[in-house]
């Protein structure tokens, strides 16, 4: 039997791996995975933001933090970056 939630976990300490080992494509990979699993994982969804957002892919950022938001409205990180995205782009918005 498939256990989704241990999957998540375990493709999500491999995502967390790489993306603390600045291996950015490879963490994409394994937090897209995390989200086909589990779409409002806050951990994934804020992480592929802060990727992007080093990556210079402002709009996938600014998705990435308010989905987080959706389901995470406190969270801190996702905030913070999004209102910075904002700020930055305003001629955008």
């Amino acid at each position: 039997m498939v256990n989704k939630n241990n999957d998540e976990k375990i493709i999500q300490e491999q995502a967390m791996f790489y993306f603390l080992n600045s291996k950015f494509d490879e963490a994409v990979e394994d937090f897209k995975k995390v989200l086909e699993i589990n779409p409002a994982n806050v951990d994934a969804l804020c992480s592929l933001g802060l990727i992007y957002e080093n990556k210079k892919m402002i709009e996938d950022a600014k998705t990435m933090y308010e989905k987080t938001l959706a389901v995470d409205k406190e969270n801190k990180v996702a905030r913070e970056h999004l209102n910075k995205l904002i700020g930055i782009n305003n001629e955008q918005d």
